[in-house]
Parts: structure tokens; C-alpha cells; sequence
């Protein structure tokens, strides 16, 4: 009697499920969180003081604006520009054709102009570091620091 009461026991508690082993879940590996995307620096004023790499001195106005209406504008140390530009998702900034002034420069002050120029052409990435407006792509490499 013993005998049919446990083997009783056993098949009510395992229809219960009190003696099924519990099924093991996959875990699911956490979703890493996208990158956090930064809003570009509109209506803010840059001054340049690294062309790929190399300084630039501080007496010299290289300057780029980019305002809410995306109307990008500066000086080039030698010339005014202004061209039309667009801030892309994952932090990339497309250039149109600059307009620009042609007046006489020296050749050191032109070579600025042109690598600073060049260096938005190729649909640059652009950051924020430090509060400073870092822009790099095929074209060269800029770091410019807020001014007035």
C-alpha cells in the first residue's frame, strides 16, 4: 500500500509540475545603445588654429560660421567665402560650391586658404571635442576653437 501511495504521490506532483526540471531560457545578450548623436554648433562663430595637423597662428582670421538657415560663412584669412551646408546624421557635413572673394594674397596665406577650403569638400566628418569644431575628411583636417 505504501508502494501505491508514493507512486500515487509522484504522478500527482508531476502533473502538478512540482518535479519538472525548469526549462533553461537562452539569455538574451543586452541591445548596445546607439551613439549618441551630437547637434551641430549653429550660430556659433570658429576661428582656425590647426590645418592638418600643423598650427596656425591666432593672428591670422580663418573663421567659419554655420547659421540656422545652414548659410556657412567665414574669412580665409586673405578672402570672405560663404557656400550652403548641410549637417548629416552620424555626424557628417555636406559642402555646396563656396563663393568666395579674389583678392591678392601671399602665398603663405593662400596655401591656408586652400587646404581650409578643401578640407570641407567629401562630405566631412565633423565632432565636438572640448568644445572645439573638429572636422576631418578626404580633404584635410581642421580644429577650430570658438571666438566672437
Amino acid at each position: 500500500m505504501k508502494r501505491a501511495w508514493s507512486v500515487a504521490l509522484i504522478a500527482a506532483l508531476a502533473s502538478a509540475g512540482a518535479l519538472a526540471a525548469p526549462i533553461p531560457q537562452p539569455e538574451e545578450a543586452p541591445k548596445p545603445l546607439p551613439p549618441l548623436q551630437k547637434n551641430f554648433p549653429l550660430d556659433q562663430t570658429f576661428s582656425l588654429r590647426d590645418l592638418n595637423g600643423k598650427p596656425v597662428s591666432p593672428d591670422l582670421d580663418v573663421s567659419f560660421k554655420l547659421d540656422g538657415a545652414y548659410h556657412a560663412s567665414g574669412y580665409t584669412g586673405c578672402n570672405s567665402w560663404s557656400a550652403t551646408a548641410y549637417p548629416q546624421p552620424n555626424q557628417h557635413l555636406l559642402v555646396g560650391g563656396f563663393a568666395i572673394t579674389k583678392k591678392t594674397c601671399s602665398k603663405d596665406d593662400l596655401a591656408i586658404e586652400r587646404g581650409f577650403l578643401r578640407a570641407f569638400q567629401g562630405g566631412p566628418a565633423w565632432d565636438l571635442v572640448n568644445g572645439e569644431l573638429i572636422i576631418k575628411g578626404p580633404g584635410g583636417a581642421l580644429r577650430m576653437v570658438r571666438s566672437l
